[in-house]
């Protein structure tokens, strides 16, 4: 495996996720049903389908899926996964440009934190993780859809904001799932061709968690700030993915000094950004009531 290739490929992916939600979220800024949670989702997805803007955002975040599928090929689950928390960083540009507002010292230090503990977490001596135990993916599958269920029914019960952080992280369990059945389509395609997907299951719970995954991403964006969504993604998704390679893939599970230190730093950084004077700046304007003039995002100053 290609570690070097793979650990470039996965931070360019990074970089093209996190402008794809920062595109996707100006676009949602005046969409309907922004409450954060599944509540109204439907109108929120028509309204965005038919959006210039979020076209662009999507077809760049396709680009980005490309991107990091070449990337899961070339190295593990657990490598490239390791790379994917640096998207926070670059989140947090995208989100200050759009809000004409630079971020302070103390959102970087809790980006970096949060970067930090994930990497710490999932790069620990991860011996073996090349290979899936088919009926041990199905399990992991399987739990993790019980847990993004429960995730989905508490949201609505939290404000606009926490209920976008909330289904931020049931998008991170569904992009995690995603990960782990990417890498096995992968594998497959490079050794079979497209024709061998067609009888491969993998394949086709990929296309599942993906548009999953979309979905509430878009939730999340609408109505909460980019740099909690994303971080509440940045930490779900590799960690999760980290326990997929674990659990279906046999790697090794991580030192308690680790576990603790990573824990340590994602509980600073998760602290630091949502006492953050720059989240007002970072959550979409509220559309105006019918029969006012419209404004477009605009940051909060």
């Amino acid at each position: 495996m290609d570690h070097a290739a793979a650990v470039s490929l996965a931070i360019g992916a990074c970089v093209l996720f996190s402008l794809s939600a920062a595109v996707q979220q100006r676009a949602s800024a005046l969409a309907p049903g922004r409450s954060g949670g599944i509540s109204g989702v439907e109108q929120l997805m028509l309204a965005l389908v038919r959006s210039p803007l979020w076209v662009v955002g999507a077809v760049i975040n396709a680009i980005g899926f490309g991107v990091q599928a070449v990337a899961l090929h070339l190295g593990s689950v657990s490598v490239v996964q390791s790379v994917m928390p640096t998207q926070l960083l670059f989140a947090l540009v995208f989100a200050s440009i759009a809000a004409r507002h630079w971020p302070t010292a103390y959102d970087w230090v809790s980006g970096a934190a949060i970067c930090g503990g994930v990497i710490l977490l999932v790069t620990d001596d991860h011996r073996g993780g090349t290979y899936a135990d088919v009926g041990r993916v199905a399990l992991f599958a399987g739990c993790v859809a019980v847990v993004i269920c429960v995730l989905l029914l508490v949201a609505h019960r939290f404000p606009p904001p926490i209920a976008a952080a909330t289904t931020a992280v049931a998008a991170g369990c569904s992009f995690a799932t995603t990960s782990v059945l990417l890498k096995i389509t992968a594998d497959r395609a490079a050794a079979d061709g497209f024709p061998g997907l067609l009888t491969l299951p993998a394949f086709y719970g990929l296309l599942c968690t993906c548009g999953l995954g979309i979905v509430l991403t878009q939730a999340a964006l609408a109505a909460g700030p980019l740099p909690w969504a994303m971080a509440a993604m940045t930490i779900t998704n590799p960690t999760v993915s980290y326990v997929a390679a674990v659990v279906a893939f046999g790697a090794s599970a991580p030192t308690l000094w680790v576990a603790v230190s990573a824990g340590a730093l994602l509980v600073t950084g998760i602290v630091g950004l949502a006492r953050s004077r720059s989240a007002d700046r970072w959550t979409p304007v509220q559309p105006e009531p019918p029969g006012t003039s419209p404004e477009r995002f605009t940051a909060r100053r």
